[in-house]
């Protein structure tokens, strides 16, 4: 919505300064975009004077003209016909930039002619698209007068942001009454003439719409103009709609975009000598197409309301007027369209047909209803003014109902609700000053706020012109007095085991908790949870694993050339139909290659080797001591049994992961290796209420660490992890680390024997390590090993 500064005073008794006046507008809601101040720009733009002009020596067409400006006297070769001696005309020196053409004017010679700056039209003066002359100046000015001044393009033009709400700032006058509110200064009285007509209309407003769509115009009237004298709009006019981007076209159609920023009231005028018969609201027929302003023609569909006469279109309800019965300067008889349109109707209109226009952007929003009759008065006061002519008694075709809006309001809700402390009589004064009026506790809502509709509305109306910079600030901090915890520790896992996943490189989806029973039986699963009444043939049981979800997604990601993929979801699985037969699970699958393939990176499949990496970060990031965790074979038939662990603290299973059984991926036409894990995250919620970091600090332990390699001989049955285990078990804080360097089974070894070689790392507490106390430590491994796992060492 634009403005300019003068324009708010004709409505806005104040005394304010365009900086505060910004401000305050911004304040209370009605956000500044910007401020222009085309005096500017338009500096070098003055008024000079044609001292002689005389034909080119060298082109028929084309003028010099000796100009004298407030600069000087220069030379400018001009091709203007109305370019003569003695006329004052407006004079862009060199260097100047063309607003309208959006070019730096430069020194030139014409046709071997030197010319100096140039003598400007409309167009290139951006004012209008009159190009076939120079501007001609009235002789009251003199040389060096400003053309922003005489144009009045040095008004500062303030354009704001108005939310889809506030219908009723989309003209000066409702800006003008939101800052009487906010305290700069008194709306000034809106005086409009009513004129009562002096003959029957010739052309009658008609309505055809049945009782059940008749909401969508609730209203139309309008009067008859004869022997109006249409003009070129005075400059009071032309300069109001220059200085927001609108084109003068001439007084009808300038009065009509005049009153729609003015006061908010859309209008429209036909050419009554375009029409046959009376005008009609009515719905389109499918197909019916209509030829509008823009000059474009649209096809139309049976839900749109359309203008027409007896044999044709002439316009789009609330959306723009049709080009055959358009007024121009031949227009001698008028007849005027004052309408009420369904905002939801208008809407879906300009969107089908992709027209956006200034009618349009308030209907959609709501209007006064009661404009229907004020805004015939006000179109007529200005049409007498400006045109002339005789008017007839106004016609029309109503079935609204204006019932004013009625709340009943507890003015405590405005602390309660708005959180500031206002005194009644202070809140009732800011209502008033928007228009509001008061019966008793009830508040009377303007006609011109359709978008207040309960107390909030009223409450949100009070502060923010009380001033929402007066709330007192809340810690936002919780408060170290509560001590219930606002997440239990199940939905911390749940959320944490998101973002912990996602930081390793993971995708999540999102999707139905429900499967084939076909998918569902893959498991060999007897507690198959099925769907009495499923929503699809395909999704009838519950699903006992997330990883088919995750598993069809593979080949269509290929498809789309996304060879390489780590997909996860967290959510439920379920093994039964009681409340306690669910569990909560996240599931994460990577497939492909490890690295993109570049000159830099090895390409290598993904591994189980790789899943785990991933599946021990996850569970060291959920608090999960992983030192402490037990390795067993998995028991998920979607893992491959050779290369899959399960991970369990004590008895419970809280994790598994490897390879994909190739059963499995065959089943799902998968051609690639697949891995994944499942975390079991109910079995962690106990980790989530420890406070304790899952980094380390850092112990500068300056004492020389001590590096031993072993190498046993083991039966074929024994696993290295519970060797590690009691390894670590013999003292803890000198085992700093126990790693695998080697294993090694063959022909060369006793049958049914392997080799594991560990590198032990040994790191003194209080004292350097002596060798006494080295060799205590390699013999209690030792003796230990061989007593445990039969392990005998390797010489």
């Amino acid at each position: 919505m634009k403005f300019t500064l003068s324009w708010l005073k004709e409505h806005l008794d104040t005394n304010w300064d365009l900086n505060k006046i910004s401000s305050t507008l911004t304040n209370i809601g009605l956000e500044v975009e910007s401020i222009t101040d085309r005096s500017e720009e338009l500096a070098p733009f003055k008024v000079a004077k044609v001292l002689n002009a005389y034909k080119h020596p060298n082109a028929d067409k084309l003028k010099v003209c000796e100009v004298k400006s407030d600069n000087g006297t220069y030379q400018v070769v001009c091709g203007a016909p109305n370019a003569k001696t003695g006329m004052l005309g407006i004079f862009a020196p060199e260097n100047s930039f063309i607003p309208g053409t959006k070019l730096k004017l430069k020194k030139t010679k014409i046709r071997d002619v030197e010319s100096c700056g140039m003598l400007v039209s409309e167009r290139e003066m951006g004012i209008s698209d009159e190009h076939e002359g120079i501007i001609e100046v009235d002789q009251q000015y003199k040389i060096g007068d400003s053309f922003s001044v005489i144009y009045g393009l040095n008004d500062p033009i303030i354009e704001i942001n108005i939310t889809p709400n506030r219908s009723d700032c989309l003209s000066v006058r409702g800006i003008a009454r939101d800052l009487q509110a906010a305290g700069a200064g008194k709306l000034k009285e809106l005086k409009i003439n009513i004129t009562e007509g002096d003959y029957n209309s010739p052309i009658k407003w008609l309505r055809k719409f049945n009782k059940t769509n008749e909401k969508l115009c609730p209203g139309v009237s309008g009067r008859f103009f004869k022997n109006v004298k249409n003009t070129e709009s005075p400059d009071w006019l032309k300069n109001k709609l220059l200085a927001i981007g609108l084109r003068p076209i001439s007084a009808l159609v300038d009065i009509t975009n005049f009153v729609t920023f003015d006061l908010g009231r859309p209008l429209h005028v036909y050419d009554a000598d375009k029409l046959e018969g009376d005008l009609s609201m009515r719905l389109a027929n499918s197909g019916e197409k209509c030829k509008t302003l823009d000059e474009k023609e649209y096809v139309l569909s049976s839900d749109m309301i359309v203008i027409a006469d007896e044999k044709k279109l002439h316009g789009i309800g609330g959306v723009m007027g049709g080009l055959d019965s358009g007024c121009s300067i031949e227009t001698r008889n008028v007849f005027l369209e004052v309408a009420l349109f369904d905002p939801v109707s208008v809407t879906k209109t300009g969107r089908k047909l992709n027209l956006q226009s200034d009618a349009r952007y308030r209907f959609e929003r709501g209007i006064d209803n009661t404009s229907i009759d004020w805004g015939v008065d006000k179109a007529t006061e200005l049409i007498l003014k400006l045109c002339g002519g005789e008017v007839s008694k106004i016609t029309k075709s109503q079935s609204i109902k204006k019932n004013q809006k009625i709340i009943d309001y507890d003015f405590s809700k405005t602390k309660t609700l708005g959180g500031i402390d206002i005194s009644i009589d202070e809140q009732k004064s800011i209502l008033q000053s928007l228009g509001f009026s008061f019966d008793n506790s009830k508040i009377k809502i303007p006609f011109f706020r359709p978008d207040i509709d309960r107390s909030a509305d009223i409450v949100e109306e009070i502060v923010r012109i009380y001033g929402y910079d007066k709330i007192k600030p809340v810690s936002i901090l919780r408060d170290t007095k509560l001590k219930k915890q606002i997440l239990s520790d199940q939905l911390k896992s749940f959320y944490k085991s998101k973002r912990i996943i996602a930081s390793r490189g993971y995708y999540e989806t999102v999707t139905w908790s429900f499967i084939s029973n076909e998918l569902s039986n893959i498991q060999d699963n007897q507690c198959i949870v099925r769907i009495k009444n499923p929503i699809s043939n395909d999704l009838d049981t519950m699903r006992p694993s997330i990883f088919p979800n995750l598993l069809n997604a593979i080949n269509m990601n290929i498809s789309r050339l996304f060879y390489n993929g780590k997909l996860f979801e967290v959510g439920p699985q379920f093994f039964g139909t009681e409340e306690n037969e669910q569990s909560m699970v996240a599931t994460g699958i990577i497939y492909g290659s490890r690295y993109i393939e570049n000159w830099n990176d090895e390409k290598r499949i993904v591994d189980a080797y790789d899943i785990k990496s991933d599946t021990f970060f996850i569970l060291s990031q959920l608090n999960v001591p992983v030192e402490n965790l037990l390795h067993e074979n998995s028991t998920n038939n979607y893992f491959h049994p050779g290369k899959s662990a399960q991970l369990k603290i004590g008895k419970n299973i809280i994790a598994q992961f490897g390879e994909i059984h190739p059963y499995i991926l065959q089943k799902f036409e998968i051609k690639t290796k697949v891995n994944g894990f499942e975390i079991y995250l109910d079995e962690l919620s106990n980790f989530q209420t420890k406070k304790i970091s899952t980094k380390k600090a850092y112990h500068n332990n300056v004492l020389q660490a001590v590096e031993r390699d072993f190498a046993f001989l083991f039966p074929q049955k024994v696993r290295a992890e519970e060797v590690i285990k009691l390894i670590k078990s013999i003292n803890k804080q000198i085992m700093k680390k126990v790693t695998i360097f080697d294993v090694f089974e063959g022909n060369k070894l006793p049958e049914g024997t392997k080799s594991i070689a560990f590198k032990i790392i040994l790191q003194p507490v209080e004292k350097t390590f002596t060798d006494n106390e080295i060799e205590k430590i390699s013999d209690n491994i030792i003796d230990l090993i061989s007593k445990n796992f039969e392990g005998k060492l390797r010489q």
